[in-house]
């Protein structure tokens, strides 16, 4: 897995970790913002990389990985991550194993919660169904997929990554995300939780997960994006996103 760096590695640092059928040029913008005052670590999450294939297996081993490249580079101390959607699954596990120590935790409309079994199978299917029509280029689903996953910008890396990504790796994503829990006990009090996440009635998986993360973390802070739809701000409107992440990063 290839983890990109921007920055001064004297600089505070921050990770950004994209989420599931996301090219990781969604951070262009973000890195181009942040990467004068911060140290930026970008991992492009196995099957995503088009330069270098791989499969997912879990999101232990996926933890894993990150947390040995950052120790090895005596990165023991992450001032801000930020997970966005499946994204914040794997942010997750970096925070509840502890071997890296986190000022912030940002996440956005991720899925903390067991899905079940019926849900589960609904989306592999569904993604599976999606990426296949993707690759064959249905006009369609294509044109779906603009302003609503990526901006037009975007739609080449985007459709390039859905031509690489396995079948058995979305498979495995989606098996793994669906039998999640955030545990409700994670032992670091001197680290702030912020959760993002829509309005729109798709959003519902994420408001009980707000709502979870409220109860079990006093030092949490969750915040309702009236009227947005999934990640919308984040992916299609990066300016505006980021002039609001400024709020609680800088």
């Amino acid at each position: 897995m290839r983890i990109l760096e921007y920055g001064n590695t004297n600089n505070p640092t921050i990770m950004l970790v994209h989420g599931f059928e996301s090219p990781y040029q969604i951070w262009i913008d973000y890195i181009e913002h942040y990467k004068e005052n911060y140290h930026i670590l970008v991992p492009i999450l196995p099957g995503h990389d088009v330069q270098e294939k791989s499969e997912f297996n879990s999101f232990d081993d996926t933890a894993k990985e990150i947390e040995n490249y950052c120790i090895s580079k005596s990165i023991n101390h992450i001032y801000a991550i930020y997970g966005m959607s499946m994204g914040g699954v794997l942010t997750s596990y970096l925070w509840k194993n502890k071997r890296l120590t986190f000022e912030k935790v940002i996440l956005e409309s991720s899925p903390l919660l067991p899905f079940g079994k019926y849900m589960t199978q609904m989306l592999i299917k569904q993604y599976l169904s999606i990426t296949k029509k993707a690759r064959e280029r249905n006009q369609k689903v294509v044109r779906n997929a603009i302003n609503s996953m990526v901006t037009e910008d975007m739609l080449d890396v985007f459709l390039e990554l859905l031509d690489n990504i396995s079948d058995e790796t979305i498979k495995n994503y989606l098996y793994a995300v669906g039998q999640f829990k955030l545990p409700s006990d994670i032992d670091t009090p001197n680290t702030q939780i912020i959760y993002f996440y829509g309005g729109k009635i798709n959003e519902f998986i994420f408001r009980n997960v707000a709502k979870y993360i409220k109860k079990n973390y006093k030092n949490s802070t969750t915040i309702c994006l009236k009227g947005k739809g999934h990640c919308e701000d984040a992916l299609l409107h990066s300016n505006e996103w980021i002039a609001r992440l400024d709020k609680y990063i800088i």
